[in-house]
């Protein structure tokens, strides 16, 4: 008996003394996701914009990052996400052909949307270079900050050039803008960067960043020739990789692209 209440004041007291286990991070889900809304789905606003909501939410996603929208499938999206916190801004790069022209200011615009679980601010838009006469269309990179797992974080996304030095000149100008950010502060950049992970125009963001999805074989993002060109990067000092996945079907020519990223 003496034994017995010995070994449990022991054990009571080591467990006194013992650290207390550190609280599990919040995973912040991130969604990268060419919605291909002027080619593919030809300017359709009602079921793309609602197949765009459900997958956000579906999703539980905190950010999600849109290529290829059109700027009336954008207010749709904007609208149905409203009721659950979401807010979202917009930019657009050029005109598409099929997008409804909506209004005065926007007309048929056709760009990229950054979308997010509570308030955006400072909402930021780089005209990306396109000297050359290859396929010279007008590409921004969008950019605004959120809260996010208890931090300030900057949210980048960007539709770049499909190919050729216009694809080079603006990766190289996202890397000047975003890299020396990513070494003081948290910054989460992606979307459709037409690149394939072992590309050269990629290697630069590796000073600051790391891509989510780090396996040997990537995760095929594109579908009509399976390969990925869509990435998401999280400033590695404060933001670490924590799990992709994909979920492709008939409404893009992508897969939509989620990772996950934990704060360190």
């Amino acid at each position: 008996m003496r034994i017995a209440v010995a070994l449990a004041a022991l054990i009571c007291g080591l467990l006194a003394g013992a650290a207390p286990a550190r609280a599990q991070e919040p995973v912040v889900n991130v969604v990268t996701f060419n919605v291909c809304g002027n080619v593919c789905r030809h300017g359709e606003v009602t079921r793309t914009a609602q197949n765009v909501a459900r997958q956000v939410r579906d999703r539980h996603a905190s950010v999600a990052m849109l290529q290829e929208l059109c700027y009336s499938q954008f207010l749709r999206v904007r609208a149905l996400l409203a009721p659950h916190g979401y807010s979202a801004v917009f930019a657009p790069a050029t005109t598409g052909g099929q997008c409804d022209d909506r209004d005065r200011r926007h007309g048929r615009g056709f760009g990229v949307a950054i979308v997010a679980r509570g308030t955006l601010s400072g909402r930021v838009v780089r005209q990306l270079p396109s000297p050359y006469e290859t396929r010279p269309e007008p590409r921004v990179a969008l950019g605004a900050r959120v809260h996010l797992a208890g931090r300030s974080v900057l949210v980048v996304t960007t539709h770049t050039a499909p190919r050729g030095p216009n694809l080079a000149l603006q990766l190289a100008a996202i890397q000047r803008w975003l890299v020396p950010i990513a070494a003081g502060r948290p910054v989460i950049f992606g979307g459709d960067l037409n690149s394939l992970p072992t590309s050269p125009d990629l290697a630069g963001f590796g000073a600051e960043f790391q891509e989510a999805d780090r396996r040997p074989e990537p995760l095929t993002t594109f579908i009509p020739a399976p390969r990925k060109i869509d990435h998401l990067f999280a400033s590695q000092r404060f933001l670490a990789p924590h799990g992709t996945s994909t979920v492709c079907g008939a409404y893009s020519d992508h897969c939509l692209y989620l990772a996950g990223f934990v704060t360190r």
